[in-house]
């Protein structure tokens, strides 16, 4: 009789064990879908930019020689034309997306002029521009030589070479808008003709690509405590004006643009040539009311 008591005892001990690994394993599988997501619940990331370790975001990059000479410069472009860049989606022309310090300005199906034809000073204030052009949104772009007022970096406009890359092996970029509208960032190893062939309209030049092809490119330092300026697409083909603020930082920059799924950006010229209006309107004035040859204007 004792012995029947005893084997009850440990058939009940048994059973309390089998349940406490029963709920222990049931639980720890529940805290993993909690933890882990299941494949359902795991957000499409495919169409934001990918981050990359490759060195080709370096605006210092030693690369190949710069393909120059396939074609002969013009000494003037003739009067700056449209060109029109079709999105894959109506939205309002000008949307402000500003978020953490940086101006963002979206901007849908716009007509897109750039001002600067040649290599003579052609210097305007953003004033001038805007009595030109008064119902657009207005940005400073290229860099330029500040004594002799001459463009700098690599410079196409109404389908003609303003100037080539610079000579050397130090990697180039420039933000091309083609003749169909869409946009690609080339670098100093492709050929100005094989650009204009491809249907390059118009090029803006001065720092490293940010993103490019939907990848975001590693940080080289030219991005660094003061105002930025950026022109970028997406994958819908809307255009960007992003300005950074004094000390917003490429982690901050590439913060605030991460949802925006671009798959093209660029700097461009920064510090106190930096300025934005929109419809007339001033939204980021530059530091001294400075003249500058080349605007991106869209409208």
């Amino acid at each position: 009789m004792e012995r029947k008591k005893k084997k009850k005892k440990i058939y009940i001990i048994i059973l309390i064990l089998l349940m406490f690994i029963t709920i222990v394993c049931f639980g720890g599988y529940a805290t993993r879908e909690l933890i882990t997501p299941t494949e359902k619940t795991i957000p499409n990331v495919s169409d934001q930019p990918k981050k990359t370790s490759a060195s080709n975001g370096y605006v210092e990059q030693k690369g190949e020689e710069a393909a120059v000479g396939s074609i002969a410069l013009v000494d003037d472009a003739g009067v700056p034309e449209w060109v029109k860049v079709p999105s894959k989606v109506n939205l309002d022309k000008f949307t402000d997306l500003s978020t953490n310090n940086i101006t963002i300005y979206r901007i849908n199906n716009p007509e897109v002029l750039k001002t600067v034809t040649n290599r003579t000073d052609q210097r305007m204030k953003m004033s001038e521009v805007i009595a030109k052009y008064p119902n657009a949104l207005i940005m400073n772009a290229s860099a330029f030589d500040m004594q002799t007022g001459q463009v700098a970096g690599f410079q196409i406009n109404n389908g003609k070479l303003i100037q080539d890359w610079s000579p050397g092996t130090t990697t180039q970029y420039a933000f091309v808008i083609n003749k169909d509208g869409s946009c690609k960032i080339y670098d100093s190893s492709t050929p100005a003709l094989t650009i204009i062939k491809n249907g390059g309209q118009q090029a803006y030049d001065f720092g490293t690509a940010i993103i490019r092809d939907g990848k975001i490119q590693p940080s080289d330092g030219s991005v660094d405590w003061k105002i930025h300026i950026f022109i970028a697409n997406d994958k819908d083909n809307n255009l960007y004006a992003i300005l950074s603020d004094t000390n917003a930082g490429y982690d901050n920059i590439i913060k605030s643009v991460s949802n925006l799924k671009l798959q093209n950006m660029l700097l461009l010229d920064s510090g106190g040539s930096s300025q934005l209006s929109v419809n007339g309107k001033t939204i980021v004035a530059s530091q001294d009311d400075r003249a500058v040859p080349d605007y991106i204007v869209m409208k």
